[in-house]
């Protein structure tokens, strides 16, 4: 009969037999609170989700929002805290006082050599996130949806950056320096311009090896006439420039817009929205296949 219970007990706990890489791997697929309470279970998961890849923090269920917030405070803070990070995302805030709280973690993450941020949060003040953010070393993928104005600092500089995406966002401010060596993906989506279009002009020219570019700008300043998209290395661009705003969100219809797009290694070219007569597109390069494609 002992001898039986042994056996049970010894089959039970299969898993925890698993190597820890794995273990933690398990762990970041669990909401953050059910993967810490698992540190009871024994000594040996007492510290397992210190080690995990990947921090997931979801505020768009109602719910305890609170005491959940200061639960990740104390989970950056404690001193058997998350040690490094592969991915860190954050979604649902929207109150003015979380953009500091927000901040904070960000700056929790980056310490922690984190490759990869998706922020998603729907904030209604103007935007200025961590100067960090935008010098990093170790990011790879940075997502930003975040449904308001945002300026970025004067430099920006992400080395080992790959892919950015920006959605929902009023870029405003001063021209920006851009230092983007390796990025090859930049997703541009929903995006008004309210100052200058020179900030996503010099943005697209400070990618070197940009392979794919998808940019829709809903609207861009009314005393712009001219965006011009200069790339020696892209490959793929997909655009939908929206139209002229007059700085209270209407569009000026009898404006004048010229798009010149200067990719001579451009193999794929898709416009997506309507061509109307104030606008001109100016393509100097030979691609091979070229669509035209109206919103639905």
């Amino acid at each position: 009969m002992d001898r039986r219970r042994r056996a049970k007990k010894h089959d039970s706990d299969r898993i925890s037999s698993l190597p820890d890489e794995i273990l933690c791997q398990m762990l970041s697929l669990l909401p953050i609170k059910d993967a810490v309470q698992t540190s009871a279970l024994s000594t040996r998961w007492r510290y397992l989700f210190a080690a995990m890849p990947s921090l997931t923090l979801d505020f768009c269920y109602p719910g305890r929002r609170k005491e959940f917030k200061r639960f990740v405070d104390r989970l950056f803070d404690s001193p058997n805290r998350v040690e490094n990070l592969e991915r860190f995302r954050v979604s649902g805030l929207s109150l003015k006082n979380d953009s500091t709280r927000l901040y904070r973690w960000i700056d929790d993450a980056l310490d922690r050599g984190v490759k990869e941020i998706v922020i998603q949060c729907n904030f209604k003040e103007l935007l200025l996130l961590p100067v960090p953010l935008f010098n990093c070393e170790s990011l790879v993928t940075l997502d930003l949806d975040v449904c308001v104005r945002m300026g970025f600092p004067s430099d920006v500089c992400l080395p080992n950056l790959t892919t950015l995406n920006l959605r929902n966002l009023n870029i405003c401010g001063d021209p920006t320096n851009f230092c983007l060596s390796n990025l090859k993906t930049l997703n541009l989506w929903d995006i008004k311009l309210l100052d200058d279009v020179s900030i996503i002009e010099e943005l697209i020219s400070a990618c070197p090896v940009l392979e794919k570019l998808d940019m829709e700008l809903v609207e861009w300043p009314g005393d712009t006439d001219e965006l011009n998209i200069h790339s020696p290395s892209l490959k793929e661009l997909i655009l939908d420039v929206g139209e002229v705003g007059d700085g209270d969100g209407d569009g000026d219809e009898d404006s004048n817009r010229v798009v010149e797009i200067n990719t001579p290694q451009l193999v794929l070219f898709k416009y997506v929205g309507l061509i109307d007569e104030g606008l001109r597109l100016c393509i100097k390069n030979s691609m091979v296949h070229a669509t035209i494609t109206p919103p639905v």
